[in-house]
């Protein structure tokens, strides 16, 4: 008797990143990268803001066990929106600009190996997180990042090129701002050039603002940092590639699962790099293991 083969369906940005990868993709998609003889491929392109989610919550009701986001961040934020708590297996094809979550499970960015990762069907739980009943899964933030996120999505050029340039443009005139911040009912005051909730360790671009994060253990890293002046701004920036920021003196860290903010309603927040306007105060929870994803 034949063997039973699963049915897998691809979520495709085609405006995600460098066209390009999504042409190439398509041609692998139909070559001899996917393990045809295991999986019956489909695939959708989506066309507008969430309609990845809308793709992905038809597959869940038709029973599509395994949904594989083609894009970057943005999509994969998308995708697991529909899918946790399902059961049904989230992969990633990284296919945009920083793809954060996909260099923390360590899927490759080359789409040929990354479809081989989809082969061998290795998955694990992660935790994700709510903040005003939004999902992300890798790293939110209120402040300096996230008026970062909406001028570099505001300038339509992708690219760690162009994300640094904003931050170097944003950096000279923007000022900190004081916050209360709640966590697990512990309060605090802060003025903070940014307050970023890590769920994994980095954004995108592999800049890793919280090293100590992990995916999986059910706690947020929060991490308030303060405005170094402008002269130590270029000593200070690379290290967040190198993991070190923490050691500058300017990033405080406190671990937590349920974080609030006061008065924030209105602010913008960057939502695993995607800016968001939120209407009442930041409020945020971890909601441990809940999406199973392919890992290497």
């Amino acid at each position: 008797m034949e063997k039973r083969k699963t049915k897998i369906l691809f979520i495709v940005n085609p405006k995600a990143g460098i066209t390009i990868k999504s042409k190439f993709f398509i041609r692998l998609l139909a070559g001899r990268y996917l393990d045809t003889s295991r999986y019956t491929p489909e695939m959708r392109s989506t066309e507008y803001a969430t309609h990845a989610t809308e793709i992905a919550r038809e597959a869940v009701k038709n029973g599509i066990p395994v949904i594989i986001a083609v894009g970057g961040d943005g999509t994969v934020n998308e995708v697991a929106t529909a899918l946790v708590n399902t059961g049904v297996t989230m992969g990633i094809l990284p296919s945009g600009s920083g793809n954060g979550l996909a260099h923390y499970l360590k899927v490759p960015m080359s789409l040929i190996k990354a479809l081989q990762l989809i082969n061998k069907g290795k998955t694990r739980l992660i935790d994700t997180v709510e903040i005003n009943g939004r999902l992300f899964t890798s790293i939110a933030g209120i402040g300096f990042d996230a008026t970062v996120a909406e001028k570099f999505a505001a300038s339509g050029v992708r690219g760690l090129l162009s994300y640094m340039r904003n931050v170097l443009q944003e950096f000279r005139t923007y000022k900190p701002l004081d916050y209360r911040i709640l966590i697990d009912g512990k309060t605090l005051d802060r003025t903070a050039l940014m307050i970023s909730f890590a769920n994994s360790d980095q954004f995108g671009f592999r800049t890793r603002i919280a090293p100590q994060a992990r995916i999986d253990d059910g706690w947020l890293d929060v991490c308030i940092v303060t405005k170094p002046s402008f002269s130590k701004v270029f000593f200070v920036a690379p290290k967040v590639f190198f993991g070190t920021l923490g050691k500058t003196g300017y990033v405080e860290y406190i671990r937590g699962k349920k974080i609030l903010l006061e008065h924030t309603a209105g602010s913008t927040v960057n939502l695993d790099g995607e800016a968001v306007k939120i209407e009442d105060d930041v409020d945020i929870k971890v909601n441990p293991l809940s999406l199973k994803v392919l890992v290497k």
